[in-house]
């Protein structure tokens, strides 16, 4: 009823009706002091209370299941299609930001242009639009930099009717703001903050939700007892880039209908760089998130009890490994050393002869010699020799590195977690699909890839990888 939607309205609808909701109802809309205020106040509560019930499925089906009981009607919920596009399920395109950007700010500027009897209806007019193109411009630019695409479409709006305003008067926008009446002045000052206001909340709100996703409870997906799990290099993403808005839309399908998590070697804040975004946490995009080999490790975006490889080991053996491997690569003679070629991480060790700050172009390089004169195999087999009773483990992956961690932490470390499910919601994943494209025997992804617990897959690429889950969930 807060929403005007009807009991079956799918969470698209939901979604759409908040929108047009909230922005009209805002309390902000009425001026201080305005006996508006308070209703719009409890109205815009209404509202979000209402929204924050009927966005999340358990506690609709609460609510649905109160609500039956009280009238003794059953209805049925309608349960958003698993074709839904990742960033579109939400039904915010591009036209619905620049639309909303335009209510927002534009009648700020247009009202200022009234007050000088400017409006487009007055023969004072300037036919010249040389400031409005500029100001437009200009203020998309800006707007990008401070909020990406949805602070450009604000700023380019803003800009424009800012220009129009110069177009009109031949004098700056300050300068007819000052002309205004004082009354007038402080009503636009109002508006223009409230609507600014507006803006950003709202765009919060959207970010938020639309990196959430809905989905329905890992109990209640159609393959319940499924899981799969993700390499992130190379199998989700190109090597240390980000991945495509295809292979993210098609992840947001495949959780439509089974559990699916990330398995990297790498720390969290690079999983997030590759696979998440400023607003959007790479937790809400998968059930499951497993950075380390899964030392540290999110289930359903809460954190899950983490390991320390530097507690296994010990200082002092810490530090004769790392001055054997910082000897190693003083001696070596590649053509090119950069930086970081030793990253310390929670659980693990990562060694670079190269060094992991070198460029795209420059890893690349040094794959392609490593593929002839062998750098890192022998690397591994120094350490090997030099610290047999070490229970170390080591696992050539991607193009530059190698892992060194305790023996029974690589990838299927992260298997315990998947296995503790059933303790937690009574899950027990009988079909653990693995895709990774290092799985050869050495690779960091062969362990897990040849687990006796799991259905081994091997990629060759993001878009190798993006075929064979078509073929085999039909997405």
């Amino acid at each position: 009823k807060a929403l005007g939607v009807s009991p079956g309205a799918s969470q698209r609808e939901i979604r759409t009706a908040y929108k047009r909701e909230s922005l009209k109802s805002h309390p902000d809309r009425v001026p201080e002091g305005s006996p508006e205020k308070a209703a719009r106040t409890r109205k815009f509560q209404e509202i979000n209370d209402a929204y924050y019930t009927l966005s999340d499925d358990s506690r609709r089906r609460e609510y649905d299941a109160r609500r039956n009981l009280e009238q003794e009607v059953d209805e049925e919920e309608e349960i958003p299609s698993s074709e839904s596009g990742f960033w579109s399920s939400f039904g915010f395109g591009s036209a619905d930001r620049e639309e909303r950007s335009n209510e927002q700010f534009g009648s700020v500027f247009e009202e200022m242009l009234r007050e000088e009897g400017m409006d487009g209806s007055g023969a004072e007019r300037s036919s010249s639009h040389f400031w409005s193109i500029v100001g437009g411009a200009s203020g998309g630019a800006l707007g990008f930099i401070v909020g990406n695409a949805p602070g450009a479409i604000a700023g380019a709006v803003a800009g424009n009717r800012l220009g129009a305003v110069r177009d009109a008067r031949g004098k700056s926008v300050y300068e007819v703001f000052l002309e205004l009446p004082a009354n007038d002045r402080a009503r636009l000052l109002s508006q223009l903050a409230a609507k600014v206001f507006q803006h950003t909340m709202v765009h919060s709100i959207m970010s938020t939700v639309e990196g959430a996703g809905v989905y329905p409870a890992l109990e209640n997906r159609p393959l319940k007892d499924t899981i799969c799990l993700f390499d992130v290099d190379n199998t989700l993403t190109p090597a240390r880039r980000h991945a495509t808005d295809e292979m993210l839309q098609v992840l947001s399908q495949l959780r439509q209908k089974c559990a699916i998590g990330s398995v990297g070697g790498s720390d969290f804040n690079k999983q997030q760089e590759q696979l998440g975004s400023s607003s959007v946490s790479v937790t809400t995009l998968f059930d499951y998130c497993f950075a380390e080999n899964g030392l540290t490790a999110y289930r359903l975006g809460k954190p899950l009890a983490s390991n320390s490889f530097i507690q296994w080991i010990g200082e002092e053996k810490y530090q004769k490994l790392v001055n054997f491997i910082l000897k190693y690569i003083a001696n070596l003679d590649i053509p090119k050393k950069r930086g970081t070629f030793l990253e310390f991480r929670n659980g693990m060790i990562n060694v670079s002869p190269i060094g992991r700050n070198a460029s795209t172009d420059e890893r690349n390089e040094f794959q392609e010699y490593d593929r002839v004169h062998n750098i890192r195999q022998p690397f591994v087999e120094a350490l090997r020799k030099e610290f047999p009773d070490y229970g170390l483990s080591y696992s050539i992956g991607g193009q530059i590195s190698f892992d060194v961690f305790p023996t029974g932490w690589d990838k299927t470390y992260c298997l315990r977690h998947v296995e503790a499910e059933k303790d937690i919601s009574g899950i027990q994943y009988k079909s653990i699909h693995f895709f990774g494209d290092k799985t050869f025997p050495g690779g960091n992804d062969y362990e897990i890839y040849d687990d006796p617990r799991t259905i081994g897959h091997s990629v060759k690429d993001p878009e190798d990888c993006l075929k064979q889950l078509r073929e085999l969930f039909q997405l």
